[in-house]
């Protein structure tokens, strides 16, 4: 009778034992996943999200058995309170706060057109100086597009040496911006400063080498993603390659601001006469 017994218990031990260590695997590989979404969200380089948004996808028979064991573990852990259960409360509790992390991390790198507005008068001057000089040395028929972050895209040069690289980061990171595009080769007339990326798109400021006229001002304010600041400087902005908002989101408030406040400050020619 008892060895009855035994071979009755035996599946459910294994059971158990089976269950027991899914719920870890499943605590560990979300863990992962999550922390390697946090580093994401932090991110400047759009390529990383994308990326590993494939492999979710790729990896998706995986991923769903992984995430119901997950679930289960959690209600589980809540359930019942043995020291295995409360050490996967624990990191349960940890991958909520990491997922609300991740997400909020996410949506609150903000940048618009006042923000730049407000950087521009800041550094708009350096900003010039920057580009004139980067201009000046770099040789003709030469393009370079360069961006800071965890991957750089580095033209191969001789010129881009260790020094140059170094000496161009700390000039753009005292004016706040994370890459710089100067185009020697088509004679473009303005340099690209890279200030922000949010989500999948990129904010510049375009800071021209001769001030725009008034026709060459209207033809860019036509463009719905750049917006002409003034006669020698324009904020772009640039959707990234999922698609996504393919307009400077805000513009005519922005512009229907800086009106209002420029016919403030002219002088009321009613008042005038009356004088």
């Amino acid at each position: 009778m008892g060895a009855i017994d035994n071979r009755t218990n035996q599946p459910v031990s294994k059971q158990t034992t089976f269950l027991r260590l899914m719920r870890c695997v499943s605590v560990f590989a979300v863990t992962i996943w999550l922390l390697v979404l946090l580093s994401d969200s932090l991110s400047t380089n759009e390529w990383h999200l994308i990326t590993w948004m494939v492999l979710i996808v790729f990896y998706f028979f995986i991923t769903i058995p992984v995430l119901g064991f997950w679930i289960y573990s959690f209600i589980k852990a809540v359930r019942t309170r043995t020291k295995t259960n409360n050490i996967l409360l624990f990191f349960h509790i940890a991958d909520l706060l990491l997922l609300g992390t991740a997400i909020y991390c996410a949506n609150h790198r903000d940048c618009n057109a006042n923000i730049m507005a407000e950087h521009y008068e800041m550094d708009g001057a350096w900003m010039r100086n920057i580009a004139k000089y980067e201009r000046l040395i770099l040789p003709d028929s030469t393009r370079l597009v360069i961006e800071f972050g965890e991957d750089e895209c580095i033209p191969q040069a001789d010129y881009l040496n260790k020094r140059f690289l170094k000496k161009l980061k700390t000039y753009l990171d005292d004016v706040g911006c994370i890459g710089i595009e100067i185009d020697n080769y088509q004679l473009k007339d303005y340099t690209k400063f890279r200030f922000r990326r949010v989500g999948m798109g990129i904010y510049s400021f375009r800071l021209y080498d001769r001030p725009l006229t008034l026709e060459q001002q209207d033809s860019l304010n036509a463009n719905e993603c750049l917006i002409v600041y003034n006669d020698s400087t324009v904020f772009e902005f640039g959707g990234g390659v999922l698609g996504g908002a393919q307009h400077f989101v805000g513009k005519q408030e922005f512009i229907d601001k800086r009106n209002k406040n420029v016919s403030q400050k002219l002088p009321n020619k009613g008042n005038k006469n009356k004088e």
